[in-house]
């Protein structure tokens, strides 16, 4: 099995659990200035993670403090040191942003490109973001664990 394919699975996967009303796009004046930076470099992780939180119709604060905790280690790892100002902006952002699901496909497409341990740190971030609310549905336990053995086997 291939990481497309996986990546693939994991798309599908948020594709089923998001809410379906939800398919017309955000406009791109929705997004602040100030973010664009933080925005090209993590939307693509943001994207799935906030369609995951928000598959019981909302996205609880102890989601986004996932979220966001999960998007300042990506950021710093890659060398994007965050200021406390790109961190509240960050939180504001995720608290505000309802992606869609024609927001997906364009983000799998980019997580298509990355390194199997990227996709291992989304999958891990989807795990903490399921389990953050206290809340454990067995067909996301069960999907992310065995993505997570897939992945391990890759």
């Amino acid at each position: 099995m291939s990481l497309g394919v996986l990546v693939g699975r994991f798309g599908e996967f948020v594709s089923e659990q998001a809410p379906a009303a939800e398919t017309a796009p955000v406009p791109e004046e929705a997004f602040p200035a100030d973010l664009t930076h933080i925005r090209d470099a993590l939307n693509h992780h943001i994207v799935p993670l906030l369609l995951l939180a928000r598959a019981d119709g909302e996205t609880a604060p102890v989601e986004r403090e996932a979220i966001l905790r999960y998007c300042i280690a990506r950021a710093n790892a890659g060398g994007l040191m965050l200021s406390m100002a790109e961190k509240a902006a960050l939180s504001d952002y995720l608290r505000d942003f309802r992606p869609s699901l024609m927001q997906l496909r364009p983000a799998l497409k980019r997580l298509d490109r990355e390194t199997k341990a990227d996709i291992e740190a989304l999958v891990a971030a989807a795990q903490a973001v399921v389990d953050a609310d206290g809340i454990r549905r067995p067909r996301e336990m069960q999907f992310l664990e065995e993505l997570s053995r897939d992945l391990a086997s890759l």
